[in-house]
Parts: structure tokens; sequence; C-alpha cells
């Protein structure tokens, strides 16, 4: 059973001291070799562990998860395991939606899960069937047709990687007998601080999904921002039951992230605002399927939270995004900046 721990707490002093020309680049490093280590102890467990055959990969929403599960791979192929990921986001298959009480739909709930689907391709994989793996294309919310490339096998020595919110649900990791799998819980574990406590964990999360959406899923902030707390309340219902069902807790969370981050969120917060003022402002690409049919699901309260955001945001010190390490688990989220 995993547990939260080592909660990183900084201060915008700490910060701030670290924006030197030779103390950037060791927070940095630091940083970065903190959570490789993380990963690491992952790699070594299963590598003196012949028997287990797949690692079950979860988390809240922008937790790093993707990219912690391509380090995994990586370092297992170097151990001479062979390693597919597979993410359990390309097995949406959403027909009836939930709606909370004002009309955000639940995209996030197992329910919007292939669970099937994605149990019997587990188990096929782990006998070295050929499997056609689903693609799920955020932009157009819809599976990409059958392409012969999405065929895949593990190999007799292969180690099978699945990541997503409910890779730790029973009903996706439990295909497979207890010895011969691990579950990972991930999620970023932190506090900033000024004269009060300005971010949070969930914050932090917010935040790197706002700059993933901006650049990646077509969705802009205050978009993300209002249909957050259907996010929240989804990853709630949860959390608790996959979190005791790991076996390792890693801290994502990256001490010079805010750094980038914020900035990033700041300046997309800002556009949204300002098409919000004079009034070209989109639809929340969430809510297409809300019947009947609105824009946002409660504009004032998003934009109140985004005002706060941007003043909070404000106050982290700017650093040029091009200093995040290639590899790093923020490219996850900032793309090509």
């Amino acid at each position: 059973m995993a547990q939260l721990s080592s909660r990183r707490v900084l201060s915008l002093q700490d910060l701030e001291m670290q924006l030197g020309v030779n103390r950037l680049p060791g927070f940095i490093r630091e940083a970065e070799e903190e959570f490789l280590a993380m990963t690491q102890t992952v790699i070594d467990h299963i590598s003196g562990n012949p028997e287990i055959k797949a690692v079950f990969v979860s988390g809240p929403t922008s937790s790093g998860k993707t990219t912690f599960a391509e380090k995994l791979a990586l370092g297992l192929r170097e151990k001479g395991r062979c390693a597919l990921r597979v993410s359990l986001d390309d097995y949406y298959n959403i027909r009836e939606l939930e709606f909370d009480e004002d009309g955000r739909p639940d995209y996030e709930s197992l329910s919007t899960i292939d669970t099937e689907m994605a149990a019997d391709n587990i188990v096929r994989l782990l006998r070295n069937e050929p499997v056609f793996l689903p693609k799920f294309n955020f932009q157009t919310r819809k599976r990409d047709d059958f392409q012969e490339n999405s065929v895949v096998t593990l190999g007799t020595n292969g180690i099978l990687l699945v990541e997503g919110l409910h890779g730790l649900s029973a009903s996706i990791s439990g295909v497979i007998p207890r010895p011969e799998r691990i579950g990972v819980f991930i999620m970023p574990y932190a506090d900033i601080i000024g004269d009060q406590k300005l971010f949070r964990s969930g914050d932090f999360r917010l935040l790197r999904r706002i700059v993933r959406d901006e650049r990646h899923r077509g969705a802009h902030a205050l978009a993300t921002i209002d249909y957050w707390p259907m996010i929240e309340a989804s990853e709630k219902r949860c959390f608790d039951e996959y979190l005791a069902a790991a076996d390792f807790y890693v801290n994502s969370f990256l001490a010079y992230e805010t750094l980038v981050i914020a900035p990033a969120a700041r300046a997309d917060i800002e556009l949204s605002l300002s098409h919000l003022d004079d009034g070209t402002i989109e639809p929340s690409v969430f809510l297409a399927r809300t019947n009947p049919p609105k824009a946002f699901a409660d504009l004032d309260t998003a934009v109140e939270r985004a005002r706060d955001l941007y003043h909070d945001l404000s106050r982290i010190p700017k650093v040029d995004p091009k200093i995040v390490p290639e590899h790093s688990i923020l490219q996850e989220f900032i793309g090509e900046l």
C-alpha cells in the first residue's frame, strides 16, 4: 500500500534565490535527478523480480503518467526487458454521459473507459498474441481509424506498462494475478508559499492542465478552469482506492517547474480573458455534448478563479522554457512553447 510522502514546500524566496546563471542549471539538474531516482527505484524493483509481467500506473490528471511510463519503458529496455506502453485514454468509449448540477459532462469516470476491451487486450498481450491498440484523438474526440502499424505484440520477455487515471481499477489491473503485477501511483505533491499558501498540489495539476489543454487538446484556459470542478469531483471518488492499491508512490513535482508553468499558464489565462472581454471567446469544448446546449457550466465562477490565479501567477519569477530538458516530464505539458 503506497502513501503520499515527501511533500515539497518552497517559498517565493526559494525560487528567486535560484535564478542566478550559476544556480539555475544546478537547481534544474537536482530536480530532474530526484525524479529519475524515484523512477529508477521502480525499475530496479521490477528488474529484481522477473515474475512481474505488468505495471499499472495511476494518478490524477496532469500528474505525468505518460512520461513516467515512457521512462520506465526506457529503463527496462536498458535492463534487457522489452517494454510496451498502453494508455487507457485510448480506450475512451463514451456512449451515455452523466452530468453534474451545472451541466458539466463526466469524461473522467471509469464508465467512460471500455474496460472490457482494455482488459481483453491486456490479457492477450501478455499471452504474446497480436493486438490492435486503439488510438483516441483528443482534437476530434474520436478514435482514429484502424491502421496496420497499430497491431503489436509484447514479446516473450516483455513487460506491459498500462497507464491512466483508472490504471489501478480492479477491473483493469485485476485481470493479472497479483504476483505478476505492481502498481504505481504518481502525483505532484507540493506547496508554494508567499505571505500565504499560493499553490497546492491540485493547483499544480490545474496549471499543467491549462497549459497542455491550450497546446494539445484544443481547449482554452477558461474552458479548462470551468471544467475543473468535474475533474476534481470525479478523481476524488477513486483517489484513496487507487493510492491504496499501489506499491509505489512517485512525487512528480519538479522544484523548478513553477518557473516555467506559471508564466505559460498566466499567458493562457490572459489570452482567454481578453477574448472574453472582446466577445470572441469560444464555447467550452468540454460542454459540446451538454443538453440543453450551453457555452460554459459556470462562467462567472471560472472567471473569478481565473483572475485569482492570474494575480497569484504574476508573483512567480519567469524563466525561458528552453531551459527544460528535452526528456523532462514537463515536456508532456509545455510541448513546443
